[in-house]
């Protein structure tokens, strides 16, 4: 605490206050951030003839043994800014370690470190994203022909498949992969050399400083790049909506894991048993994933909270922000690799879909279509019929699958007045005639599932290439940074 109360201020912090409003907590994330931010800098001060060549290998020598070696924080030293210049003047004395300072600030450093952590957990959790979409993608390929009702108000609605529903999941999760490369280009922006908010006197090359760390470009503006924290919102953000898709099918697992429907078979490793109920397989996987979507946006909602009234530039409110910001990427991420596990072991019940499938009445919209086409009444009266059908074959348990056709075109002529042969209406009541008819762009025929399949195998080559080309630019400028740090 000595390196700035030093001056202004007389006396220490009480142990109470100095917890209170130190970051040592959560500061650990960004400690080889803040060190390789202070290599740049000090690469910077000795082009700009701040500090000599000589000075700026100590100072080097001194940061590079800190990489790795940042595990904690005492609360004393208030953040991880202060135990890294602390260190760096106990090595190299103060006369020279004093100097490292010189043209920067907390706040710059703290707005380029979170970004530059930031998006290395974007990267991680966009490769955990692509993952999920590959094994969705892989259980759907083997799940084509295997028919199930799809529902509207948890309804019976119309006959899909196992595959034409993984396949929505997939697109739900392409949208959220798509928002976070999106918000990667926006954070990748550094505002080093804003310094605490109004720049800097000192002739500092802030575009070699962020070349240097590997960004894209600059928060340009001083005070916008020591005050935003809009990147650490907009990737909480999508990473809110990411979550309440994963909850969305954690939620029906865990309803097509019960008795009532048996629709799938969790893995053993996925599930708990009862401490006193002997026979329960709960779905417990499934309900922690609900749970974490829970977590993320909760962070979400601190995070808008705590900038919502925040004057320009720098408020230590801000530094609260920064804990949600870490929560909610890594609940997101390890989220993501619990549910390919649990997508990759889970087992549909084909008997089971196979048989609500036949014994409900999804099939009904088609019935309805048929006579449409093939007696010529309007949709609306089609509707009228079916509907009375439905009602009168539900009152004795029984289903359309389950009638004889001609036994229904018996029906409809006495309730409708028109003749419909029963083959087409063979075709309409059998589920899985009925999906293979719907085979316009993008519906559960079994061959536009397969064409759907085969398009999305083909995304992931750009995808992932991106990814590479993100983390191979990274590394080259990392790469050129220590190359000129050899030099001194």
């Amino acid at each position: 605490m000595k390196l700035t109360r030093g001056g202004r201020l007389a006396g220490d912090l009480t142990e109470d206050v100095a917890k209170f409003t130190s970051s040592s907590g959560h500061d650990v994330y960004i400690a080889d951030d803040v060190v390789e931010i202070n290599l740049a800098h000090v690469l910077a001060l000795v082009k700009g003839g701040i500090i000599s060549k000589a000075e700026g290998g100590s100072l080097a020598v001194a940061l590079k043994e800190m990489l790795g070696k940042i595990k904690s924080i005492p609360p004393k030293m208030e953040d991880v800014h202060m135990v890294v210049e602390d260190a760096v003047i106990k090595r190299v004395g103060a006369d020279v370690g004093g100097k490292i300072h010189t043209g920067k600030s907390r706040n710059d450093q703290v707005a380029t470190a979170l970004r530059m952590r930031l998006r290395e957990f974007l990267i991680e959790i966009c490769l955990n994203l692509i993952k999920l979409q590959k094994v969705l993608l892989e259980k759907a390929s083997s799940n084509v022909e295997v028919v199930m009702p799809g529902f509207t108000h948890l309804q019976h609605a119309q006959p899909i498949t196992v595959a034409h529903y993984l396949l929505a999941y997939f697109d739900m999760l392409n949208r959220d992969l798509d928002r976070l490369l999106a918000c990667y280009s926006r954070v990748n922006l550094s505002p080093m050399g804003s310094a605490a908010l109004a720049g800097t006197g000192y002739k500092l090359d802030r575009r070699l400083l962020a070349e240097y760390l590997g960004f894209d470009g600059l928060v340009e503006n001083t005070l916008d790049g020591v005050a935003s924290r809009d990147f650490a919102l907009e990737a909480v953000s999508s990473l809110s909506i990411l979550m309440v898709d994963v909850s969305r099918f954690a939620e029906e697992i865990v309803v097509w894991a019960s008795q009532e429907f048996g629709y799938i078979e969790l893995p053993d490793d996925h599930s708990s048993t009862s401490s006193i109920m002997p026979q329960k397989k709960n779905p417990v996987t499934a309900e922690v994933l609900r749970a974490r979507c829970g977590d993320v946006l909760g962070e979400l909602t601190s995070m808008l909270t705590i900038m919502k009234s925040l004057p320009l530039t720098y408020n230590l409110d801000m530094q609260e922000v920064t804990p949600h910001l870490w929560r909610a990427c890594e609940s997101s991420s390890l989220s993501l690799r619990v549910l390919a596990d649990l997508v990759v072991k889970v087992r549909f019940n084909e008997d089971r879909l196979k048989e609500v499938v036949r014994k409900g009445f999804s099939v009904a919209t088609e019935l309805a279509d048929a006579l449409v086409r093939e007696g010529g009444l309007p949709f609306r009266r089609a509707h009228q019929v079916v509907g009375e059908i439905v009602r009168e074959l539900y009152a004795s348990s029984s289903s359309l699958s389950e009638q004889k056709p001609e036994r229904l075109a018996d029906t409809i002529f006495k309730k409708a007045g028109v003749r419909v042969k029963p083959e087409p209406i063979k075709l309409a009541v059998d589920p899985t005639k009925n999906v293979n008819i719907r085979s316009t762009t993008g519906g559960p025929a079994f061959k536009e599932v397969r064409r759907m399949i085969a398009v999305r195998k083909r995304s992931f080559a750009a995808a992932e290439e991106r990814l590479s080309e993100i983390s191979r630019l990274m590394e080259k400028r990392k790469a050129s940074m220590y190359s000129a740090l050899s030099a001194l």
